[in-house]
């Protein structure tokens, strides 16, 4: 916390002399209550907990921008995620772990520089793929959660990425990562091995297309690990995501429908995976706030790969959420799920959870 307190307290000495460049100090916070009740085999087990983040991941930014000459500006995002019902960092490797991007903006495009969120993410400045759905990253764990069936790539360092301006409603991105650097994973930090821009590092590289026509809109991104031979040395073959969707507007609602398919990613040392599956959700307005429900469906192969043998697990996850508006900023909110998970036609896992609580941006 040390390291995002003093850049918070840099950045703040400098705020009085920058407002002409339009700096803004943003974020959100989001407490609320999580019921889960979970059930396999002959066993089953239920738990409460007070969450950060049910709705919206709780954190705080600052970005800006200048002017630098007509049709040239240049600006920032730096971005941290915390837990507010514990008030720790949510990943204590970065001071900003959400966003660390520099941008220049022009009329024939924009360059960006640093740390965000992949082109298939569905999170983040530059995605491509969480418009695609009526809730993006869904709710709680994994209420309305497109990335339980199609395959959603995170945030990502040492990134370079170009997006268009709008021909005709279409616009066009590019990404390349070179490399990953230390990161938390289930409140643990890993070690990332191996040299950047070389073939020792997972690199990543992304093309996306979106489009909007009056109510209609598509999408499509398709993107490549190249896996490296100290980051992920068991790996046979790179990685393969391709995501595709539509959705439109009717007026009383808006519907969505998108498809992925995800081949060898690594799984762990000696486990590589393959999956497809589709999303389909709507969004409509239900009194004075707004109702997202949502279906998916996936299958998913793991294989051994010392031995080929394969795992196939079906995954359904059905979902509703509900915000309410206080006001322009502040919402509370009431969502419930279902989700089953079943391997090889034999072992179940079913869980249903709800969530409750208040949301605040600022």
């Amino acid at each position: 916390m040390k390291k995002t307190l003093a850049a918070v307290a840099v950045l703040g000495a400098f705020a009085g002399s920058a407002l002409a460049a339009d700096v803004t100090l943003y974020g959100r916070v989001d407490l609320g209550l999580q019921y889960v009740h979970s059930d396999k085999g002959d066993t089953s087990t239920d738990s409460w907990s007070l969450n950060s983040g049910n709705a919206t991941s709780s954190r705080f930014g600052i970005k800006g921008s200048e002017q630098i000459s007509e049709g040239l500006t240049v600006g920032f995002t730096l971005e941290q995620g915390f837990n507010a019902d514990d008030g720790a960092e949510a990943d204590s490797t970065k001071a900003f772990s959400r966003e660390s991007r520099l941008y220049v903006a022009t009329d024939y495009g924009t360059l960006h520089m640093g740390r965000f969120g992949a082109l298939d993410a569905a999170t983040g400045s530059l995605d491509y793929t969480g418009w695609l759905s009526a809730s993006g990253t869904g709710y709680g764990t994994n209420i309305n959660d497109h990335g339980r069936v199609l395959k959603t790539h995170s945030r990502l360092d040492n990134s370079i990425a170009y997006t268009s301006p709008s021909f005709a409603g279409v616009t066009v991105a590019a990404m390349a990562s070179l490399g990953q650097s230390d990161y938390m994973k289930d409140g643990a930090p890993v070690t990332v091995e191996g040299d950047e821009a070389s073939s020792t590092i997972d690199r990543y590289y992304g093309l996306g297309v979106k489009g909007q026509w009056g109510a209609l809109g598509a999408g499509l991104v398709v993107s490549q690990v190249d896996v490296g031979s100290k980051q992920t040395p068991a790996a046979e073959d790179d990685a393969m995501n391709v995501t595709a969707g539509v959705n439109y507007d009717f007026g009383v609602a808006k519907a969505f429908l998108a498809a992925n398919y995800y081949d060898q990613g690594q799984v762990n040392a000696t486990t590589e995976k393959s999956q497809w599956g589709v999303s389909a959700s709507v969004k409509a307005p239900i009194g004075s706030g707004t109702l997202e429900s949502a279906v998916g469906y996936g299958v998913q192969t793991s294989e051994v790969v010392a031995t080929g043998a394969e795992t196939e697990t079906k995954i359904l996850n059905i979902g509703a959420f509900y915000k309410y508006p206080l006001s322009k900023r502040t919402y509370v909110y009431v969502g419930a799920g279902y989700d089953q998970s079943e391997e090889d036609g034999k072992d179940k896992v079913k869980t249903t959870e709800v969530i409750s609580g208040i949301a605040h941006h600022f």
